[in-house]
């Protein structure tokens, strides 16, 4: 036997024959798509035994074997127009042979799970006799993943219930693919509080599905909160056969086996009625103010402004979440009182108000407070707001009082020596015509409000 003689089958292996002058090269699993091993399932893979031989050495037959089954018998002696036979005449006609010089190769067209198995090329010399080698390959089958399809009936829920959606694909191949779930808050990635998220999945079968298709449903629960408004959700498929670019967002569904929802309209009541009182110092007849109240709510509340015991309604200016009334040139007879806001919304059908009640006192103008006058003796006066919730059901008509009402405390500067009249009254924005009075006018520039 002469020593150092090489042979290749090509397909990623080299082996040494010890007892003859030829080596035999692995097998070699092709696609036809993507050379050299991408045997994506519905494409066809060529395995090739390719082989050489030196001296006086002579192949004589060659086998080609499937799991140790021989499918193919190729007489290669002494001619390179090889004959081969098929052994198993129930193989698929998918199974062809195709003759070179010095390398057989055997074609499967239209790749299915069970092509999956370990094949060998087998060579058998005619001299010196008896001597083979052979070359194993394995042929595992890749199954490409697909665009997820979602499920989802809800396109707007209330705060605290639960946004439930679904999402089903191939993921590929046994173990090698899983559903990932990603959530976005006005289409900013966010992390939702793992007490806040429910995520299961089940395996599914559809007819068709081969043995090594692995298809998933993967659903989510998330509960909603008016922190985190217009939620929407994302699955992506993750695959190592078939890596999909990396991004946060589902901008190509086809290129990233992703798929995303439509923005959820997280929705809720009326509620956390605010208000304030601008300036919030003493007030005095003449001034000028503004009410404002505020709401949380989703949707966009309505306000309406009252004065209690009077049937009108007043004009005030709303933007979102705020509205504001304003009372110009206060008179002390026809402006003290109670000033009711109230913001409502519907939600889901189901009207919901929340009211807030602002007590104003108004002071008597007076002239201003000489330098030397001492001011340490205050008249502290305070107007009081109390919340209000209302809900209105069909047949049901729900009011609550919050018990600890704000307070809104206002200061004014008493004890002063000089005479107080009233300054000239200018009528409301809203007012009717002025009622005629009996009081004695002085002019605006012999007072001012004290503000502390």
């Amino acid at each position: 036997m002469a020593s150092g003689s090489n042979s290749r089958l090509q397909l990623n292996l080299l082996l040494v024959v010890m007892m003859t002058l030829y080596d035999v090269t692995a097998l070699d699993v092709k696609s036809t798509s993507t050379y050299p091993s991408d045997n994506i399932k519905g494409r066809s893979a060529i395995l090739n035994c390719a082989w050489t031989t030196s001296g006086s050495e002579e192949a004589g037959v060659l086998n080609i074997k499937k799991n140790e089954t021989n499918y193919f018998t190729c007489t290669v002696y002494k001619t390179n127009s090889y004959s081969c036979v098929k052994n198993v005449p129930t193989s698929p006609d998918r199974f062809t042979t195709v003759n070179g010089v010095g390398n057989i190769s055997m074609t499967i067209g239209t790749l299915e799970c069970l092509d999956e198995a370990t094949y060998a090329c087998q060579v058998i010399l005619f001299y010196p006799s008896g001597q083979f080698q052979q070359a194993d390959t394995v042929l595992r089958i890749k199954i490409p993943p697909s665009v997820p399809a979602l499920s989802i009936d809800q396109t707007e829920v209330i705060e605290n219930s639960n946004i439930n959606v679904s999402c089903t694909a191939t993921l590929g191949y046994p173990n090698v693919g899983q559903i990932v779930w990603k959530t976005y808050q006005n289409g900013i990635l966010f992390t939702p509080s793992p007490s806040d998220i429910i995520i299961s999945s089940t395996n599914v079968v559809q007819p068709g599905d081969d043995i090594c298709t692995v298809r998933n449903r993967s659903s989510v629960l998330l509960k909603t909160s008016r922190n985190n408004p217009n939620i929407s959700l994302a699955c992506f498929v993750i695959n190592q056969d078939f890596p999909a670019p990396s991004d946060d967002a589902c901008t190509n569904p086809t290129a990233q086996w992703c798929n995303l929802t439509a923005t959820v309209n997280i929705v809720y009541p009326v509620s956390n009625i605010q208000s304030t009182i601008v300036p919030s110092t003493a007030l005095y007849e003449g001034d000028d103010i503004f009410l404002r109240c505020s709401v949380e709510a989703n949707p966009l509340p309505t306000f309406t402004w009252t004065k209690v015991d009077d049937y009108r309604t007043l004009t005030s200016e709303m933007d979102g979440l705020v509205s504001v009334l304003r009372l110009t040139n206060l008179n002390v007879s026809t402006d003290p009182g109670d000033y009711n806001c109230t913001a409502s919304n519907v939600v889901k059908g189901v009207r919901y108000t929340a009211s807030r009640v602002i007590t104003l006192i108004i002071n008597k103008a007076t002239t201003p407070v000489p330098t030397t006058t001492n001011t340490q003796n205050r008249t502290v006066t305070s107007a009081k707001t109390t919340p209000r919730t209302e809900i209105t059901t069909p047949g049901l008509n729900i009011e609550v009082a919050d018990t600890n009402p704000d307070k809104v405390t206002i200061i004014a500067m008493g004890d002063c020596p000089c005479t107080r009249k009233l300054a000239e009254r200018k009528p409301h924005i809203y007012d009717q015509p002025e009622r005629p009075t009996q009081y004695e006018y002085i002019n605006d520039s012999n007072y001012k409000s004290v503000e502390l």
